[in-house]
This record gives structure tokens, C-alpha cells and sequence, in this order.
């Protein structure tokens, strides 16, 4: 909307004269623009004229004003879809689309298709993500900023002397945790990564803003120097994917995101109160929390028993992968071979019944037609169970292309075995588990219903899911403590 336009539809106008160079200033949306001419300014008493395009309201109507409205608005259309197709050009060859860096970044002055370190915010970005790896969510992370007094974005920005669409708004030192959440949400560009195609609009005239689905992104990889390490990206794939509350004492529990049920499938909540002793608190399966018929079985743990037990087994990982480093290669190997075998064998015997069913679909397609020729079917039959069929040939298609792309995916993936040595190599010793050293091994934990729950001989298996090679025979881990 143009200065004009605010003017006359706010309550302050009063001016009875109104000039413009041309129509096209006025604006191109040629039913906005005839809703001005021919109704609002007529009811107000305007005299509207624009110069060049020899319209002047006191002459009487203009029969070609209408057309040079619409001409305007065409030149506008044209213009965005020429726009669109060159950003679409340069998101398919690579070339990152964004108008601003994200925060931690700057335009190379050699080259502004380039995004190289913003030294000073890249530090306070990698700290960012050190308290991820912490297990901080976005509100604790924003206080803690706030606290250190580190300028917000828009506040060193402004500091800077640069431009940006960021508004600065409050004290210069006030983070927001939405400010925290968007930062973690682009853990891929902060990996090194470009992602394009994130958003949309509807139409040229839209200001709105949609999301895309992540299908219809296009990420080029390693096409700038990384912030984070895969390590802390992860975690904040994590944290963002999954629902992480605090405590009633504003605590974030170690494991929070990361503990799962091993019957229903549901995350766990960790439980405790202020008059709990520490080793009273514990993780429940929400399923069971919220209804029995989600999970039938109780799903709990001590977290001190829990702690002990992920600990001794990182140790015992970690000094296996460390000193017989071959051994160690050739378990992990032979272990995803086996898994992903049971999956693909799953996945075929599914396809193989969708495929079947397909030619059986067929099979009746051509009988059905040669019962309607002979006069054994009557045309409104036919009609009626042809469309049942189709219908079901139409979802057994899509599902047979589903689980043949699953099996392609999984018959290229492998376990990163790389990944994990890697990360071994930085700690040839585990005194006590930290949320960072956790979210540096840790996918995720399953965690089993324990036999005779209430009884002396209490027993309950956990699933211990490392990052890059998944749950090993060794990383299966029982506890048989009395709780």
C-alpha cells in the first residue's frame, strides 16, 4: 500500500488534492486502484490527477484509465514470474537465495555469493550450541545470553553499522527464545550447508510467508565453513524435533528428548518433585501416563540407575573402539548388515504383496470388461466395482513406489562408522557423564517394561542407540538393581 493510500483510508485525511506522476505510482493492482478512483475519491471530494497519463477527475472519466490500470498490473505479473524463474535457476545451481545471511555469517567481500564467518557472532553462535549440547532449550539459552549481556542480532547489527531486515526492539541485551529456536532450525546452513526453496508465496501480491515441505528443499552441501560440528547440529535437530519441557523447578533432565518406549513407542518424561531425593527421580513412559490403552505396561527408571548404566557402557564402547579399533569396525558392520537385512526382508515381502495383488487387479479389470461385452454384467455393475477396484490398484501403486524407494535408500545406506571413531579419538577417558559427552555418542534410548516390577528380582533392559552405528548386542544393557 502506497503513502497515499495509508493517507485516505486513515481518519486524518483531509487534503483535497492528490497528484502522481503516472497511474503505475499510484499502484498496479488495478482493483485497488479503480476502488480509489472511482469510488473513494469521488465520496471524499479528491481531485486526483496523474500527470503523465493525462488524468485529471475534474475532467470527467477517462475510458482508458481501466486499461492502463490493467496494463500496469500485467507489467507487475510479468515481472514476478521472470523474478521467480531467475531465483529458481540460481536455487537449482546452488547459490544461496537469501537476501541476509543467517546470524553467525557475512557476505565475502570478495565475492558477495559467498558466506564466510562473522568471527565475533560465529563465536557466540558455537556457545549457542555448546548449551544445546547441555541440554538448554531455547528460554534457558535466551537467559543465559541475556544475563552475559551479548548484544541480540538486530542490536550488533546496528553496532556494526550494517543493514538488516531484523527489527531492534527493548534493550540491546534482551534475547528471545524464538531468537534461539531459529537459530537451531538452520543447524543445517550452520553445518556448512546450503538450503534453498525453504518458503513461499502464494502469489506476487501476497505478503505472506509459507513453509515448504522439507521434500521440496534442495541442499547443497559443504558450500561454506562450518559453525557447529555434526555433533552439536544433531542435538539441535533433536531438541527441535522433539517435545523437551523443563522440570517445575526449571530444570532441563539429561536424557529429556532422547528416552523412548520400547512397547508403544512414546518419549518419556522425566518425574520428579522438590521433595524427591535425588535418587528418587525418574523417567515414565507418557503413553502409559496418559492412557492405558496407549501403553499396557509401566515404562520407568531410576535416572542414578540409568546414569550408571549409559556410563559404564560408554566406557566400555569407547575403550573397545579405541584399542582394538579393526575389532570394532568389523562388529559394527556385521551388526548393521544383519539389521538392515531384517528391515529390506520386511520391506520386500510387503512389495512383493503389493505387486501381486496389482496383477491380480488386472487379471479382473479384464474379465469384468469381457463379463460386461457378453451380457453377464449389467454397465451400472460394472461401473461400481471397476471404481472399487481402481481405487484399491491407485493405493497399492503409491505404496509399492513408497517401499521401493525405502529399499533403494536403505540398500545405499551404511553404518558411519568414521563418524563415531572420530568422535572417540577426543575422549580417551569418561570420568563422569556430562549432556555434552551424552549428545556427542547418543541417539537415543529405548527402554523396556521390567519383569517382576515390584518384586526383589526386578530386571529391565535398555537399548542404548549410538550415533552413526545404531544399537550394537554390546550396548544392550540390563539392570538387575532392586528399585
Amino acid at each position: 500500500m502506497s503513502t497515499y493510500e495509508r493517507l485516505v483510508n486513515s481518519q486524518n485525511f483531509f487534503s483535497p488534492y492528490l497528484t502522481q506522476e503516472d497511474m503505475s505510482r499510484f499502484g498496479r493492482d488495478y482493483l485497488q486502484v479503480g476502488m480509489y478512483t472511482e469510488i473513494m475519491f469521488p465520496e471524499h471530494d479528491i481531485h486526483f490527477i496523474a500527470v503523465n497519463d493525462g488524468v485529471d477527475s475534474t475532467q470527467g472519466d477517462n475510458e482508458f484509465t481501466p486499461f492502463r490500470n490493467i496494463i500496469n498490473e500485467w507489467y507487475a505479473k510479468d515481472t514476478s514470474k521472470k523474478i521467480r524463474a531467475v531465483m529458481k535457476v540460481k536455487g537449482n545451481a546452488g547459490e544461496h537465495l537469501a537476501t541476509m545471511p543467517p546470524y553467525g555469517y557475512m557476505k565475502s567481500s570478495d565475492d558477495k555469493k559467498q558466506w564466510v564467518k562473522d568471527e565475533e557472532a560465529a563465536q557466540v553462535v558455537y556457545e549457542i550450541g555448546l548449551y544445546i549440547m547441555d541440554g538448554l532449550g531455547p528460554s534457558q539459552i535466551a537467559r543465559k545470553l541475556t544475563e552475559r549481556k551479548i548484544l541480540t542480532p538486530a542490536a550488533y547489527y546496528e553496532s556494526k553499522g550494517r543493514t538488516t531486515n531484523v527489527t531492534k526492539k527493548g534493550s540491546p541485551y534482551a534475547w528471545d527464545s524464538s531468537t534461539i529456536a531459529d537459530i537451531m532450525d538452520r543447524w543445517r546452513e550452520y553445518l556448512g550447508h546450503t538450503v534453498n526453496f525453504k518458503t513461499r508465496k502464494k502469489s506476487y501480491k501476497s505478503k505472506k510467508t509459507l513453509l515448504n515441505p522439507e521434500t521440496e528443499w534442495k541442499i547443497f552441501e559443504n558450500t561454506h565453513e562450518a559453525i557447529w560440528t555434526e555433533a552439536i547440529a544433531d542435538a539441535a535437530r533433536l531438541a527441535r524435533q522433539t517435545r523437551r519441557r523443563p522440570t517445575k523447578m526449571g530444570e532441563m533432565g539429561m536424557f529429556s528428548g532422547m528416552m523412548f518406549c520400547a512397547d508403544c513407542g512414546s518419549i518419556m518424561y522425566q518425574c520428579r518433585a522438590t521433595n524427591f531425593r535425588r535418587d528418587q527421580e525418574y523417567y515414565l513412559c507418557s503413553g502409559y501416563r496418559k492412557s492405558r490403552d496407549v501403553c499396557g505396561q509401566t515404562h520407568s527408571i531410576r535416572t542414578v540407575i540409568l546414569e550408571e548404566l549409559v556410563l559404564q557402557n560408554l566406557r566400555e564402547i569407547v575403550s573397545f573402539a579405541s584399542q582394538r579399533k579393526d575389532d570394532f569396525v568389523k562388529m559394527v558392520m556385521d551388526a548393521d548388515m544383519r539389521q538392515r537385512n531384517r528391515g529390506l526382508a520386511k520391506r520386500k515381502k510387503t512389495l512383493a504383496d503389493a505387486e501381486r495383488r496389482i496383477a491380480e487387479l488386472d487379471t479382473i479389470f479384464k474379465r469384468l470388461y469381457e463379463d460386461t461385452i457378453s451380457g453377464k454384467l449389467s454397465d451400472e455393475r460394472f461401473q461400481k466395482l471397476s471404481t472399487d477396484y481402481e481405487k484399491e490398484q491407485h493405493q497399492l501403486q503409491d505404496v509399492a513406489t513408497a517401499l521401493r524407494d525405502e529399499i533403494e535408500t536403505e540398500e545405499r545406506k551404511s553404518a558411519n562408522v568414521e563418524r563415531f571413531l572420530s568422535v572417540v579419538e577426543r575422549y580417551t577417558e569418561i570420568p563422569e557423564l556430562t549432556p555434552c559427552i551424552l549428545h556427542e555418542f547418543v541417539e537415543k534410548i529405548v527402554v523396556h517394561a521390567a519383569s517382576d516390577p515390584k518384586g526383589k528380582n526386578r530386571t529391565q533392559e535398555i537399548d542404548i542407540y549410538y550415533k552413526g552405528i545404531g544399537a550394537l548386542e554390546v550396548s544392550k544393557v540390563t539392570s538387575s538393581r532392586q528399585e
